[in-house]
């Protein structure tokens, strides 16, 4: 008895979802088309969390920056930008990530380049059973709005095998929102590894010169080739400061269907987000210890384990703000970033004292600063 040729006799139609599901071929494909189980890859796809900062400006020539959660910013050579959570977004959505171009760049050098990338860990793509004859596709999706209509280049990109695969979505119309959907093949060349290492990357060219475009869209995976990283893009969002480009519900799912955007609770994603970077406040009546009259030792249990041992640990306001039982406060010069540590779900952050100190002695808090804890990659 086969179920797709009885629906096929009706003569009748039960709708597009219906028409698909009955066409599936495995029991995960029928699952992907009516949406079951988690779906989405991305953290932070809706761009609800900028626990960093809202806003970021006069960004030009930087190395790594990072404005909205889990996003990281390259910029080479392509003008000057503010990068912003925004509130304009499509319906369903909250927030969106904004680019707004302060100083332009209307012919970006050869190799000028600008991007946006989501970095995977290892352990969130085994699924994708890459580097075996099992490898499975994937799919894409997001909203974006931007001033400039034309080509503009989405890359996927193992970074533990050297490999990527692409292809260009096109804005149609300027200033509006529109969605985008892109299926990949699975990659039968290159396992990646099951840890918490950036292994695969989702990246958004969006200026770049001619040393990234001149090669060829690479439609299958191929081994990585700075040509083919940007190939046929045509859009420059940097030609002018009246220009700006917005993106969110970007969701990365296994299969060849673009479900619905998965939502998931503030809770649950505010979580999935401290794994990467956390913003701990000590809170008022906190305990220190002296360790020596001039080193003060904070600890603190964290609410999520870390992706791996943090690369920096800084203060943001307060650091004066420890007293004595009787309000005499030592001191502070400085957080000792370098023998601070935070991994797993513990941190230890030490203080220099200056003055005032006594080894041995106990503070309490009473200000409202935080700790802010970078495990990102």
């Amino acid at each position: 008895f086969n179920v797709r040729e009885k629906l096929t006799e009706l003569g009748r139609r039960f709708g597009l979802k219906g028409s698909e599901l009955a066409a599936a071929e495995t029991v995960q494909e029928a699952r992907e088309i009516v949406s079951a189980g988690r779906r989405n890859k991305v953290i932070n796809g809706a761009m609800q969390f900028s626990q960093r900062t809202t806003s970021e400006s006069g960004l030009s020539s930087s190395n790594t920056v990072r404005v909205l959660d889990r996003y990281q910013i390259r910029i080479n050579g392509t003008g000057t930008w503010t990068v912003s959570q925004s509130t304009e977004s499509p319906p369903g959505f909250a927030h969106s990530m904004r680019w707004q171009c302060t100083t332009a760049d209307a012919s970006p050098g050869a190799s000028d380049f600008m991007y946006m990338a989501h970095r995977l860990e290892g352990k969130d793509v085994q699924d994708l059973a890459k580097g075996t004859s099992s490898a499975k596709p994937v799919t894409v999706s997001f909203w974006v709005r931007s001033t400039v209509p034309g080509s503009y280049s989405f890359r996927l990109v193992d970074n533990q095998n050297n490999r990527q695969i692409g292809q260009n979505y096109t804005v149609n119309q300027a200033d509006t929102w529109e969605h985008k959907t892109m299926t990949f093949a699975g990659d039968t060349t290159g396992a990646l590894n099951n840890d918490s290492s950036n292994r695969l990357s989702m990246m958004w060219w969006l200026a770049v010169g001619s040393n990234r475009t001149s090669g060829a869209i690479p439609t299958s995976w191929e081994t990585l080739t700075t040509a083919d990283e940007a190939a046929g893009q045509t859009a420059n969002i940097a030609s002018s400061t009246s220009n700006n480009f917005f993106i969110t519900g970007i969701q990365l799912e296994v299969g060849r269907n673009a479900t619905e955007f998965e939502h998931r609770s503030y809770g649950e994603e505010l979580a999935l987000c401290q794994r990467y970077y956390q913003k701990k406040r000590i809170g008022y009546g906190r305990v220190a210890h002296f360790r020596t009259d001039t080193i003060l030792v904070f600890a603190a249990d964290l609410p999520v384990e870390l992706r791996a041992s943090a690369g920096s640990i800084t203060q943001d306001t307060g650091l004066n703000q420890w007293a004595y039982r009787d309000g005499v406060s030592p001191t502070v010069s400085a957080i000792q970033s370098n023998n601070s540590s935070a991994s797993e779900n513990t941190l230890t952050v030490l203080y220099t004292i200056s003055s005032g100190g006594d080894s041995d002695e106990t503070c309490f808090y009473y200000g409202g600063g935080s700790i802010l804890i970078d495990a990102e990659y």
